[in-house]
């Protein structure tokens, strides 16, 4: 046995035993527990917890492929706009997300938009996860095929099938703790891929003396080979990279979840902050092995053909040229680390926006049935992963499939969110009309570009299909939520929001509330399973 497989199988053991001891010491016994690590974790533990959660397979060998075949300016939609994510949320949303009592963001669209609005916005939140947690099994089917020779059938197979279990055991607290060991995995695989490949190539001279024009700049540049230049298409689609997955990942469940599981809203917020400076720091880590790899074919040490077929190799490949059996075991282990505490993320936020939906008020003080939530999450996140495992099969690229999930997720629900929490006129019809309005245009989309392409296609081929899948939707969307709210005022009145108790945080005004019951301050009310509300 080599020493690269010893090192995956003690670490994948690991995994399992955090999930085990998680299980055993009782702090998965209920739903608040097993959902929210009972809202006690402090602000490094979220830092790290975010970091690593972002930090995945469409990131490092992704960034990688993309920042070889485009430059730093391929790279905006990932780190640098996930970043912004994060401080968004951080100035905008922990105070207002974390007094609603939640579990997850799927409960806050039950309580501004009842149980039909819901509904669709939860489905709509889904396939994003489902691409990203594809996408991790790829890059773990990748990465061990080629510095391995284990096949990516059965490398995708057994990697997650070892993140469905220590998830399904140790719920959010084993994500959490899980999340931090490979945080530090992580950077320290890049301390020794990056000095490692300095060396080999010749130093920084020889990189200088063979790094492209513009390939540090963030800004459009015609000479750049991403095609983002300074035209008006080009400037678009440069705003696109920004917005697609800045404001697109709003929405995303496992970061609020992780906003959920705070001891306070301080806690929340500096997590948040550190998880953005974490992120960007070793956001630069794949860029400039993308600029290693354009050094060592322009200098003849790697064949460029091999990289043409597929930029995203590049990582692997790096690592089984440059490092020694010991160094390259320690590289994988922190491929390995990134990809699966994403995977992991990815699955319980699916499962846990399903469950809360069927089980509203999941970790309200006054939950009828804290055992029933907890089958049912444990059962969601068995299907749910088992069923990526599948769809990883039939996935291609990482990184543009990992950017359509989140552009999807700004065609759908950006307004959904944003209106939800911050305008008081937004209700049930309205919501309903922008998400579906966002999907019905960019579906239309889809089917216009696999004629053009002559196969189904999902990806953008170019920088005017990119602008139209990230603003076309987002504006019908936006125009929807507008027209429909107004025109249904008086037939399906705003409720205010509130918490799952039942209390009123904004908009008291609004006396027509969630079931036509006014819930006056002070006195909860006990939320379960999906009941009767005023868009039924």
């Amino acid at each position: 046995m080599s020493i690269v497989v010893l090192i995956i199988l003690l670490y994948l053991a690991l995994m399992l035993t955090i999930g085990f001891i998680v299980q055993r010491r009782g702090g998965v016994e209920t739903s608040k527990g097993y959902l929210v690590a009972n809202r006690n974790v402090g602000p490094l533990l979220i830092g790290g917890t975010l970091f690593a959660t972002f930090w995945g397979g469409g990131t490092l060998l992704g960034g990688a492929g993309a920042a070889y075949g485009g430059h730093m300016l391929a790279t905006i939609a990932d780190p640098w706009a996930s970043g912004i994510t994060l401080l968004l949320m951080a100035v905008f949303f922990v105070t207002i997300l974390r007094k609603m009592k939640i579990a997850s963001l799927g409960e806050m669209y039950y309580l501004r938009y009842g149980s039909k609005g819901a509904l669709v916005a939860s489905l709509l939140s889904l396939p994003t996860l489902i691409f990203w947690t594809s996408v991790q099994i790829l890059a773990i089917s990748k990465i061990l095929n080629v510095l391995v020779g284990i096949p990516g059938v059965e490398s995708a197979i057994i990697a997650g099938l070892i993140v469905v279990i220590y998830t399904y055991l140790g719920g959010m607290l084993a994500v959490i703790i899980t999340d931090n060991i490979q945080m530090v995995l992580i950077l320290l695989g890049l301390a020794v891929l990056i000095p490692t490949g300095i060396t080999y190539v010749g130093g920084f001279d020889v990189i200088a003396a063979n790094t492209p024009t513009d390939f540090w700049s963030i800004l459009p540049s015609d000479n750049s080979p991403s095609g983002i230049g300074w035209t008006v298409t080009g400037i678009m689609a440069w705003f696109a990279a920004w917005c697609g997955m800045g404001l697109g990942s709003l929405a995303s469940l496992d970061i609020s979840q992780r906003v959920f599981c705070a001891r306070d809203d301080r806690a929340a917020r500096q997590g948040l902050l550190l998880g953005t400076g974490l992120y960007w720091v070793a956001g630069l880590g794949p860029i400039f092995l993308g600029l290693l790899g354009i050094v060592m074919v322009n200098t003849g040490m790697i064949d460029g053909a091999i990289l043409a077929e597929d930029p995203e190799l590049i990582v692997p490949y790096l690592a089984k040229t440059l490092l020694s059996p010991w160094m390259m075991a320690l590289f994988v282990g922190s491929l390995m680390a990134a990809i699966m505490s994403t995977a992991s993320s990815a699955i319980f936020a699916a499962a846990a926006v399903i469950s809360t939906y069927a089980v509203h008020g999941a970790v309200s003080d006054h939950i009828r049935d804290e055992k029933a939530v907890l089958r049912f999450t444990r059962f969601l996140v068995v299907i749910i992963g088992i069923f990526c495992i599948g769809i990883s099969f039939c996935a291609s690229g990482l990184y543009d499939l990992m950017i359509f999930g989140f552009t999807l997720l700004f065609a759908c629900l950006f307004w959904a969110v944003v209106c939800g929490l911050f305008w008081k006129r937004a209700n049930a019809p309205g919501a309903i009309a922008s998400m579906l309005g966002g999907l019905a245009t960019t579906v239309l989309g889809v089917v216009v570009l696999s004629i053009q392409q002559g196969a189904p296609t999902l990806v953008p081929p170019d920088n005017e299909w990119t602008v139209f899948f990230t603003f076309g939707p987002m504006v019908v969307s936006g125009v929807a939520m507008y027209v429909v709210s107004m025109l249904t005022q008086g037939t399906y009145p705003p409720v205010p929001l509130k918490d799952t108790d039942g209390n009123i945080l904004k908009w008291s005004d609004l006396e027509k509330v969630s079931g036509g019951v006014v819930k006056e301050k002070g006195h909860p009310v006990v939320l379960a399973s999906p009941v009767s509300t005023d868009d039924d």
